[in-house]
């Protein structure tokens, strides 16, 4: 589970450092025409499927926004001292939906005609008190301008990189059950501008889509789960939400079924005794299966099938009084040679240089220490390390838990893993949060000692009733944590 802190007041106060002061915004006029693009596109926060101008893509079910906003500092998308909005003219009419005022700046005619907006997506949105708050909003209008809150889920929206970004990328599903404010076919205005807790525009941009005709129905996803590799390691990275397994054991069960990891590396066991989670295991993954569970306060925890070698309990030092360190490691014999496999839970919350992102980093440059420690012992051993990164500040903690720790000074790689039969990296859902689907989990690699084979996360949401079934698996299992199951498969690099 997630859980972002909230804003402290004092946090507007970044806003006086920005590039674009308030009283002087930024604001950019020009209207972007953007035609449906051909090639495939991944909601992944990297942004090598864009080309250099293009700032939208529709295709029949999808519709695809990037934008790279001019206020600064960055911060996290949603919980920044400042609000992100997205407003949408559905109908391309300014006299229906909620008016709301043109940025200033480019054609002075026409600001003087309001936009229509029918849809309105607030990250980090103001409330009714005018004050910042946190998470998504996303709000819909009728003709007359009245509003109702209809929640994230409605329009399946998730906006990548949850860290904070220079440029961000945002899906939109036109068969979600709040998309019928959008059109079956034809254009749509699009506004994104940041504004202040005063409503003060700091940057704006504004286009329009072209949108082809709608799907008729939600795409069957007959995915497959990938073949196991037969000198390979299978890894497991797992979040069980508050140890969900002991209250709800079926689901995680038809998931290790399907899933046949041969290491898991496991978070939030919260409040379970070891003796639990290794009778867990024995009783519903087998007598075969090996646990280093060090602190039973700590949560995190690594199953495998193969024997460990060595177990360490000390990756981190603790987060504070009370708070043991959430990151243990074993190194583990296995088929492609001696794995060195780290389960890590980072600081949760906080925005980017706050308290939390600091303890981050720390953490990161503990792991990284312990890592070139164990390789001084075990210098051929491979590396993964998985978990729950809590990214929700900076970008750093990843990049420095992962530099220089491989053969030549190479950096650990993240591994790039999409959900199974779906066209994202998200890793956190929970569609009664306010806050939108994010991408919290990730796996770093040793490329220089490994080799990346097949990868997938596991959303049986999203799945066919035809691919369920020949995985055993059931369409709410993905309801049982609120993050889903992240699958890897690494092989020696000769």
């Amino acid at each position: 589970m997630h859980i972002y802190s909230f804003l402290s007041a004092s946090m507007a106060l970044i806003l006086a450092g920005c590039g674009n002061p308030v009283g002087s915004p930024k604001v950019e006029s020009e209207i972007q025409h953007t035609a449906v693009a051909p090639g495939e596109r991944v909601l992944d926060g990297r942004f090598d499927d864009w080309a250099e101008s293009e700032h939208a893509h529709a295709d029949g079910r999808w519709v695809w926004l990037r934008f790279e906003p001019q206020t600064r500092p960055t911060q996290a998308i949603q919980a920044a001292p400042y609000s992100t909005r997205v407003r949408i003219d559905a109908d391309m009419k300014a006299t229906t939906g909620r008016s709301m005022e043109m940025p200033r700046g480019g054609d002075e005619a026409m600001h003087e005609q309001p936009q229509g907006v029918d849809v309105l997506i607030a990250f980090s949105p103001i409330n009714e008190l005018g004050e910042l708050g946190i998470g998504t909003g996303v709000e819909r209008y009728d003709a007359d301008g009245s509003g109702e809150e209809i929640g994230h889920a409605a329009m399946g929206v998730a906006c990548l990189p949850t860290y904070a970004s220079e440029q961000y990328e945002l899906r939109l599903d036109r068969l979600g059950p709040g998309s019928d404010v959008l059109p079956a076919s034809g254009q749509i205005g699009v506004i994104v501008d940041q504004v202040d807790a005063k409503g003060t525009t700091l940057w704006s941009e504004r286009f329009v889509v072209e949108l082809p005709e709608r799907d008729s129905e939600q795409g069957v996803l007959d995915a497959a789960l990938p073949e196991r590799a037969a000198d390979g390691v299978r890894v497991m990275s797992a979040n069980v939400l508050f140890s969900s397994p002991l209250k709800t054991p079926e689901p995680f069960k038809r998931v290790l079924d399907a899933t046949k990891p041969d290491v898991i590396l496991y978070q939030e066991w919260f409040r379970s005794e070891r003796a639990q989670v290794e009778g867990w295991l024995k009783q519903y993954a087998g007598d075969a299966w090996e646990l280093h569970f060090p602190d039973e306060g700590a949560g995190v925890a690594i199953a495998t099938r193969h024997p460990i070698l060595a177990r360490y309990d000390e990756v981190l030092p603790p987060s504070g009084e009370g708070r043991p360190a959430r990151a243990c490691a074993a190194l583990i014999e296995t088929d492609a040679g001696e794995l060195l496999a780290i389960s890590v839970h980072l600081k949760c919350c906080g925005s980017a240089g706050s308290d939390e992102d600091l303890t981050r980093i720390d953490q990161a440059k503990a792991i990284n220490a312990f890592i070139d420690w164990v390789h001084e012992q075990h210098p051929d051993a491979m590396v993964v390390i998985a978990g729950d990164f809590n990214l929700v500040g900076s970008r750093t903690p990843l990049e420095v838990m992962a530099r220089g720790l491989g053969v030549n000074g190479d950096d650990l790689e993240p591994a790039q893993v999409r959900v199974l039969g779906d066209s994202t990296a998200v890793t956190w859902v929970d569609a009664k949060s306010r806050f939108g689907p994010g991408r919290l989990d990730w796996m770093l690699y040793d490329g220089s000692r490994s080799a990346l084979g097949k990868a997938f996360m596991l959303d049986t949401r999203v799945l066919s009733d035809a691919a369920l079934l020949s995985m055993g698996l059931e369409r709410d299992d993905s309801e049982a944590s609120d993050h889903l199951p992240m699958v890897v498969e690494l092989g020696r690099r000769e």
